[in-house]
């Protein structure tokens, strides 16, 4: 009988083992394992390639293969390896957080939450400190705590920074992947094939990657109450009349708080629906059209 005893352990232990996590957040375990499936065929195809390459159509296409395959394989490990160690414990008056850059413990003093669509995000001295999806398990928790400790402490929190509006960082990495990817293709191309017409449909690709990190790096929307400054992706800005500037929310980017903004009915900007002071600016458009 010690297999059924030894059954009976590992349940108790598995069922302490959730007890011990229940002030713990993490990634949500579906995108772990789409990542590892995802590795796992990127691996299969390099050792197919590798030990039959004629599977491929030779050896110099599965050269080709291996290198693409190769490639890919990185990011999709470090975004794996980034699933894995994420974590947030959360406490009476403080929380851990780490990730594979961070790993700090950090009061709730200072920290700012903010109920965005897609769940919560939290500043502090409005830098962003990280954010916290619907999709996760216990994802009230820590705006549970932070809230609950403040009002018991009569803390107030008020934003430092009300009136400018950026790219949401969280997109940096997927404009920095998008880009290597697409100028890996392109010289992929280029010298297995030189300018052939793959190459040249692969152009607009790279010009988009590159148009996203010029987004990610200069546009910006400040604001008072009377003025509206736009600074575009070239980095060029220009000053509007907030008293001729409105706006539509229309679901553009799969947000329903997706924000068009006019200038005497002329679109000047499109706003994703979470971008942070997104609500303050429309308040102040309203109170001055």
């Amino acid at each position: 009988m010690k297999w059924f005893s030894g059954l009976i352990a590992s349940r108790l232990l598995k069922r302490k083992s959730k007890i011990d996590e229940s002030n713990i957040i993490r990634q949500p375990q579906a995108w772990g394992i789409t990542i590892f499936l995802l590795s796992f065929v990127c691996i299969a195809i390099l050792l197919l390639a590798i030990i039959f390459p004629n599977i491929f159509g030779g050896k110099e296409e599965s050269v080709g293969i291996i290198v693409f395959f190769g490639v890919i394989f990185l990011p999709v490990m470090f975004l794996y390896a980034y699933l894995m160690i994420w974590k947030v414990e959360v406490f009476e008056s403080y929380f851990k957080f780490r990730s594979i850059f961070k790993n700090k413990k950090i009061s709730y003093d200072n920290i700012e939450v903010r109920d965005v669509s897609s769940g919560f995000r939290f500043y502090d001295n409005n830098r962003h400190l990280l954010s916290i999806s619907y999709l996760q398990d216990n994802y009230r928790l820590l705006s549970d705590a932070i809230k609950k400790y403040q009002k018991d402490n009569k803390i107030k929190i008020e934003k430092s920074v009300t009136n400018v509006l950026k790219p949401i960082q969280g997109l940096w990495f997927s404009a920095v992947l998008l880009l290597f990817l697409t100028i890996f293709l392109t010289v992929a191309i280029l010298i297995e094939d030189g300018t052939s017409t793959a190459f040249y449909i692969s152009l607009p690709f790279n010009l988009l990657s590159i148009l996203i990190i010029l987004y990610m790096m200069n546009w910006k929307i400040e604001f008072n109450d009377d003025f509206l400054i736009k600074r575009s992706i070239w980095g060029w800005s220009k000053k509007y009349a907030l008293k001729d500037v409105t706006f539509l929310q229309r679901q553009f980017f799969g947000n329903p708080n997706d924000t068009i903004i006019y200038y005497k009915n002329k679109r000047i900007a499109l706003i994703m629906g979470n971008t942070n002071n997104l609500y303050e600016l429309q308040s102040v458009i309203k109170s001055r059209t």
